[in-house]
């Protein structure tokens, strides 16, 4: 439980801000956008469910 919340929620974080400046490059420069969509819903329900996953396991 530890390591989720040490480790793999961080990187999580990390991953979000990442394909979030490369949204905003894409859509500054009016390229497709479509697969920061699509990682970025990824990586919100891996997110969420790391953190419920976590909530779940401390009560």
């Amino acid at each position: 439980m530890l390591f989720m919340l040490l480790l793999v929620v961080p990187l999580l974080g990390v991953l979000w801000f990442l394909n979030f400046t490369t949204f905003l490059k894409n859509l500054k420069n009016g390229k497709s956008t479509h697969n920061q969509n699509v990682l970025g819903a990824f990586f919100t329900f891996i997110f969420i469910f790391a953190l419920m996953y976590c909530y779940a396991g401390i009560h």
